[in-house]
């Protein structure tokens, strides 16, 4: 007797198209993706200041939804170059900022920190806020530096919330960990 084979039924998937500055930013959207294991798509590009509307699209593309699919785009991209925010801002989707730098983010999930502060002093303020922060390099994340930021992502988010976004220092971050976490519940 022959079996049949049916074809599984794909089931819509959300996607997550998360275009980022640099590598930094993608590191750790990566690190969000591993820890949340949701049955949602999520797809980090790097852009750089490069980003436009046609990039955006060809973004899109490449993921093969459409119109009827269920997407949305972040944009998770440091403040400090005012012209690339201003070329963001003109985009569709949800604009993740982090002023001056998301090493800000970082700094917030082991202190305080309420002054404005270049990019510079943000690295090395993060390597003294904690232990597991002494060796950071951009771009990289260790084990013991991806658990003390998914351990202390609420106390992060209090602390951000509390801050004048988007001014400097200020995240928005959050926004796209409050989107994780409802596709989560």
């Amino acid at each position: 007797m022959r079996e049949r084979k049916y074809k599984k039924k794909r089931l819509p998937r959300k996607v997550y198209l998360v275009i980022c500055e640099g590598e930094t930013e993608k590191v750790y959207v990566e690190t969000l993706r591993r820890h949340y294991r949701l049955p949602v798509t999520i797809k980090a590009k790097v852009s750089g200041n490069s980003i436009n509307g046609r990039l955006v699209d060809q973004y899109i593309s490449e993921l093969g939804v459409d119109k009827n699919d269920d997407y949305s785009i972040f944009y998770v991209y440091d403040a400090d170059v005012k012209s690339v925010v201003e070329k963001v801002a003109s985009l569709p989707g949800e604009m993740i900022l982090t002023n001056p730098c998301l090493e800000l983010w970082y700094i917030l999930h082991a202190d305080n920190h309420s002054k404005a502060i270049n990019s510079n002093d943000v690295i090395k303020l993060l390597k003294n806020s904690h232990p597991a922060w002494k060796s950071y390099m951009k771009g990289h994340l260790t084990s013991d530096q991806n658990s003390l930021l998914i351990a202390n992502c609420k106390d992060a988010t209090e602390r951000t919330k509390k801050l004048n976004w988007p001014d400097n220092p200020s995240s928005n971050i959050w926004l796209f960990i409050e989107a994780l976490e409802n596709e989560k519940s």
